[in-house]
């Protein structure tokens, strides 16, 4: 078996596999729990770390603002990231997992726990994403209201008489 082009068994670490994928779901939101202002947030998204504890390169401290600039959250670098609405909060941990521009961004849910206002701006930065990179992303939601633009793909899974099945569908 090979993951991101190489061998499994190889040698390589959980940190060579990580450098590859970002993750956001709502286990690491609760996890998140570390003193970081939004700056150093979205920063540790370089590092794959909860908390930032590596100096940043010049350059990845302007890829971090250039996000927090998308966000409309510019003025807010210093802010803790405790004092963030739930909403603001996760954007600002998407921020975190596309800012090294991953080949894979693994979406679990990141839809749970917002209001609606909130839920679109969410999946408003998904697509936004989806459309602007190379990134390949795993969208997984139980909520039909969590429909994107850029999915081409559904996978489903139900119970069937034998246990649950898949089902695969492209859209048109």
């Amino acid at each position: 078996m090979s993951l991101f082009g190489v061998q499994r068994g190889s040698g390589e670490s959980i940190w060579d596999i990580k450098r590859h994928y970002g993750v956001v779901s709502a286990q690491l939101h609760r996890d998140y729990r570390v003193s970081t202002n939004l700056l150093q947030t979205v920063l540790s998204g370089f590092f794959d770390s909860i908390g930032l504890y590596d100096a940043p390169s010049r350059h990845q401290l302007n890829i971090a603002r250039e996000w927090l600039l998308l966000l409309g959250l510019e003025n807010k670098e210093q802010l803790a990231f405790s004092q963030l609405s739930y909403g603001e909060q996760r954007l600002v941990l998407i921020a975190r997992a596309v800012v090294k521009l991953p080949l894979v961004l693994i979406l679990d849910e990141p839809c749970q726990g917002l209001d609606n206002k909130n839920r679109e701006k969410v999946l408003a930065l998904v697509d936004y994403i989806a459309e602007r990179s190379n990134t390949h992303m795993l969208f997984v939601s139980h909520d039909v209201r969590d429909v994107l633009k850029c999915i081409t793909h559904h996978l489903t899974f139900s119970k069937g008489a034998e246990g649950y099945m898949a089902t695969a569908t492209a859209r048109a």
